[in-house]
């Protein structure tokens, strides 16, 4: 995968939550140790223990490379959807979605749509206003379930 893909997946992942500063420290690291000559942007946020999340988006942003605008939400929801089969925590995962629908991008919004009726659905179903929560789990599984073979 491509380094300007990974390095966007991250500043998703840090805008929703989803990752901490040591998570993108650590992925540099492992960048910078693996290439001959790793670029100067990846080095820098290698460096950036101290830095706030803001600055750290920044420097991923930075990251020079071509990405499809469409790869790196796939990325996330991949990633969302491994976390769900691992923690079950649905509540948690409709806040990271419902986070990443400030940053997905207008071609894109079929799936902005998706989330926001999946994350509506949730909530009022755990409200008891409209829906069964079983069901509206099911939804969103299913859902995640689709961005699988989006691996990161």
């Amino acid at each position: 995968m491509e380094i300007k893909v990974q390095a966007e997946i991250y500043r998703l992942g840090l805008f929703i939550g989803f990752f901490q500063v040591k998570n993108v420290i650590k992925w540099a690291d492992q960048l910078i140790e693996k290439l001959d000559q790793p670029p100067y942007e990846i080095l820098e946020i290698s460096l950036s223990s101290k830095s706030t999340i803001a600055s750290v988006c920044s420097k991923l942003t930075d990251v020079k490379g071509e990405c499809d605008e469409a790869i790196p939400i796939q990325g996330i929801l991949s990633l969302l959807h491994d976390e769900l089969i691992h923690t079950s925590d649905v509540m948690e995962i409709c806040t990271y979605m419902y986070r990443l629908v400030g940053h997905i991008p207008e071609s894109c919004e079929d799936i902005e749509r998706s989330i926001i009726n999946l994350t509506d659905k949730w909530d009022m179903a755990v409200d008891g206003y409209y829906g069964n929560v079983e069901d509206a789990r099911n939804e969103i599984y299913e859902f995640l379930s689709e961005f699988e073979l989006f691996r990161v």
